[in-house]
């Protein structure tokens, strides 16, 4: 049997990361089986234990039995200290079992601490092929790693089709929200809802952020769509949108909505950047925009080359002539 082992926030209820997995899942040849760190047993693939010490045994093991290990989605992360150890151990891990740690469709940092930055310096170091997602993320990997072959690359989600909406003219909102510690930030956009005078829906990307829609005054109903894909078409009934997650943000925009951004993270204020919208000093879009057409082009050619390297590194590996 011809194994790869995929490492990221796999089987936590999350939506984007559900979608970055079954996207990758379905750029891999079929006699290859995945073998996914996951909080919670997947439909496809092996599953092995994500969390604890007692996940050690399995992640050796499945890397000692896999050529390559695939780390994607949003990793090296010092907002918690385990948001760093947790890849880079298993990183340097991969590489002494013989596997071959790649990143693709990878966000990288925040990096706020100089012990944070050398532990995932060190990580990197093992690391033979890089596509990040996110501009951010580039110059932070080339900032650690000035001669690392990283390249810029696009998220896995890029790799769904999503149609672009004609509900333009309509007067109903489409809300993410998440919570965060910067209740600021989130009191600011509850603010803005609320102001809307409208059709409000709550967009739930993780069941976790059904209870922000609490503070929403008249909220018509809660969704939480289990896919990118139904994130986007539920988005898609709505003439407006603000989100925070940044897939739910991402599936927004995709759709043609005229959406606002509430920025907590990097990952989202790049995103806001790509898509030329302009941000107040809170880190919140100034106005309801939608995209620029070459925001969806760019992404699309990006996409296509990750997807080309990671199927030519999966050929190069597995012997798949």
């Amino acid at each position: 049997m011809k194994n790869i082992l995929l490492t990221g926030f796999f089987g936590e209820g999350n939506m984007g990361d559900e979608s970055i997995l079954k996207a990758i899942c379905e750029n891999l040849p079929n006699d290859i089986t995945p073998i996914i760190t996951s909080g919670s047993k997947q439909e496809f693939g092996l599953s092995i234990c994500r969390r604890g010490i007692f996940s050690w045994p399995s992640f050796i093991k499945a890397a000692y039995n896999s050529p390559l290990t695939v780390f994607a989605g949003g990793i090296l992360q010092d907002w918690s200290w385990e948001g760093v150890t947790f890849f880079a151990y298993r990183i340097i891990a991969a590489a002494k079992m013989g596997s071959t740690p790649v990143l693709f469709g990878a966000g990288i940092g925040p990096l706020r601490s100089e012990k944070s930055r050398k532990l995932v310096k060190k990580a990197l170091s093992f690391v033979k092929i890089a596509y990040v997602r996110d501009k951010t993320s580039y110059d932070l990997y080339k900032s650690l790693l000035p001669n690392a072959k990283v390249k810029l690359g696009t998220d896995w989600t890029w790799h769904f089709p999503i149609d672009k909406q004609n509900n333009l003219d309509s007067n109903s909102l489409a809300i993410n929200l998440r919570a965060w510690k910067d209740s600021s930030l989130l009191n600011n956009a509850i603010k803005e809802i609320n102001d809307f005078n409208g059709i409000k829906v709550g967009l739930a990307a993780r069941k976790s952020d059904i209870k922000l829609f609490k503070n929403i005054n008249n909220i018509s109903e809660t969704l939480c769509p289990s896919s990118f894909i139904d994130f986007s078409k539920y988005s898609d009934k709505h003439g407006y949108g603000i989100a925070m997650r940044y897939h739910a943000a991402l599936a927004m925009l995709r759709t043609g909505l005229k959406t606002k951004l509430i920025c907590y993270d990097d990952k989202v204020k790049d995103l806001a950047q790509q898509a030329e919208i302009i941000l107040d000093k809170n880190g919140i879009s100034l106005d309801f925009n939608t995209p620029p057409c070459y925001f969806f082009t760019k992404n699309e050619e990006l996409f296509e080359e990750m997807k080309k390297a990671f199927k030519e590194v999966i050929n190069q590996k597995y012997d798949i002539i």
